[in-house]
């Protein structure tokens, strides 16, 4: 009875008045809803509601699914692997100096792994569930406020785009970000239809899983704020209580980041064209990412209900641009907690169409973005082909040969050491005779190698350098001791160039032959 009662207030006509059995008009709460044969309150209704979750819950599911296992895992997946196999000690001794921002994070893949293994499918599996879950509160929330039309358009748009089939195959954080994200929304809009302790409890708790997955997506509380101000000012503070109890967990996350900024330094300044490129990054395609940016325009409102999805959409990346003129943090993908917000106003702008037009948006936006979703699977297609670059060195390799990696600007030498270390554990990778400190341990993220180069290498006949990166001369920035022993001592016999790494093999020189040009 109480399910029957909820589903009528999420219904912009009605509310609860004094006593439980009585509803009445909420004025203007029903701009822009359906009309009576969308109307969730009879059982034609309740099917396509229902419809209007499930839809897009599954599709997200096969998507997610969907070759899963073939992109080789990319430096920042490739750092929650490591971090996910450290030890609980090691982990938290990292963590005090490096990346405490996704700590929470990094702790919850130690279990999964610790219980199922650390396959690709594995580790990419928490992201997998929570993108499909945040595309069926998508649909929940646009036929919570609008239609069953809304909801299951805005499911659609919102599990076709590329990037949501990225994240949802990517061993990050951000798929979590976006279920926390919208099911925050769910819980707010659910709590200011019948204001109540009980319901802000789940509000809160939504609130602490979104900074516990991205300190980033606590800026969604300043649209989250707009909404109670527009929507119901009476409920203001025990908005406010709720929100500030759910920050409290990623409290101690933010104190630990805030001596660890050097690490966002490399980020761009926030400039204006920086932001135009904002929807191409948060759609995974630019000309998909002007059509829901055109789209939503059309369906933003400070009236009820689109002001939801509006301040949503907009508000957190004013707020990010504001926040990135101090400390740099402009980056597309600390903003893809908005994404299910532009698919509600894309649906939104849809439903004023004929079905059948709207229907087919969804479709076109599926077709053009084909060919990115298919790129997506490829073995490179997180913009690094790790598992190609393991292969190489243990085909052609040989169990004496010696591997030297980069310096550290830039993470080169940790994602090119963890790449090799992941995709050679089937053979005999090259020896890592500099390695005197392995990755995760004594508090340092990456490997602390030999101090004295020259006694620690040797000299070996064969040598493989990796580098990350596309580099036409491979020992070029190698390092003050590294490159002189190599170009002093060894010639370059082949270089391979895998997505995303150079790789070379150097032949130790025989005693009066001239040093070979780069090939």
């Amino acid at each position: 009875m109480a399910d029957d009662r909820d589903r009528t207030l999420i219904i912009p006509r009605v509310r609860m008045a004094e006593t439980p059995t009585e509803f009445r008009p909420i004025d203007g709460w029903n701009e822009g809803a359906a009309t009576e044969p969308d109307d969730p309150g009879d059982r034609g209704g309740r099917s396509l509601a229902r419809l209007a979750w499930i839809v897009p819950t599954l599709l997200m599911a096969v998507l997610g699914l969907a070759r899963v296992t073939w992109p080789a895992l990319w430096g920042d997946e490739l750092a929650t692997w490591g971090m996910a196999r450290a030890s609980w000690g090691d982990l938290w001794s990292v963590l005090r100096n490096f990346d405490a921002v996704n700590g929470p994070y990094y702790a919850l893949m130690h279990l999964v792994t610790g219980l199922l293994g650390d396959s690709e499918l594995t580790l990419r599996l928490p992201s997998m569930l929570a993108m499909a879950g945040a595309a069926g509160l998508v649909g929940s929330l646009g036929t919570r406020l609008a239609s069953p039309r809304v909801g299951l358009t805005a499911g659609l748009i919102f599990a076709v785009l590329p990037s949501t089939s990225r994240y949802a195959q990517e061993a990050r954080p951000y798929g979590l970000a976006i279920f926390a994200a919208v099911l925050a929304t769910w819980l707010l809009v659910r709590a200011i239809d019948r204001p109540g302790g009980r319901r802000w409890v789940p509000y809160a708790g939504a609130v602490a899983l979104l900074g516990l997955a991205q300190v980033v997506g606590l800026l969604l509380l300043a649209g989250h704020a707009l909404v109670v101000l527009l929507m119901r000012p009476r409920a203001g503070w025990a908005w406010l209580v709720a929100a500030l109890v759910g920050t409290l967990p990623a409290l101690p996350v933010l104190h630990l980041a805030r001596s660890q900024r050097a690490q966002v330094a490399w980020i761009p300044e926030a400039t204006l064209d920086r932001v135009a490129d904002l929807p191409g990054g948060l759609t995974g395609d630019a000309l998909l990412g002007g059509v829901v940016l055109a789209l939503a325009l059309v369906g933003m409102s400070l009236r009820r209900p689109a002001v939801v999805y509006t301040a949503w959409a907009f508000v957190p990346v004013l707020a990010l641009y504001a926040v990135s003129q101090v400390t740099p943090l402009w980056l597309p993908r600390y903003l893809l907690f908005v994404l299910p917000a532009f698919a509600l106003l894309a649906a939104t702008a849809l439903s004023r169409a004929p079905v059948l037009r709207g229907l087919a948006v969804v479709v076109v936006v599926a077709l053009v973005g084909l060919p990115t979703q298919i790129g997506l699977r490829k073995t490179d297609g997180h913009t690094q082909a790790s598992r190609d670059l393991g292969t190489l060195l243990l085909e052609q390799g040989r169990p004496e040969d010696t591997v030297l990696y980069g310096g550290n600007i830039g993470g080169e030498q940790w994602v090119a050491r963890d790449a090799v270390t992941r995709y050679t554990r089937a053979g005999s990778p090259p020896r890592d005779v500099l390695l005197a400190q392995p990755p995760r341990t004594g508090g340092s993220f990456t490997g602390r190698e030999c101090a004295e180069v020259a006694r620690c290498f040797g000299k070996p006949e064969r040598v493989w350098v990796v580098r990350t990166g596309r580099l036409d001369d491979p020992l070029r920035g190698l390092g003050d001791v590294k490159e002189p022993v190599l170009r002093s001592q060894y010639d370059i016999d082949q270089v391979f160039r895998p997505t995303g790494f150079t790789v070379a093999l150097l032949l130790r020189r025989q005693v009066g032959s001239e040093q070979q040009p780069v090939r």
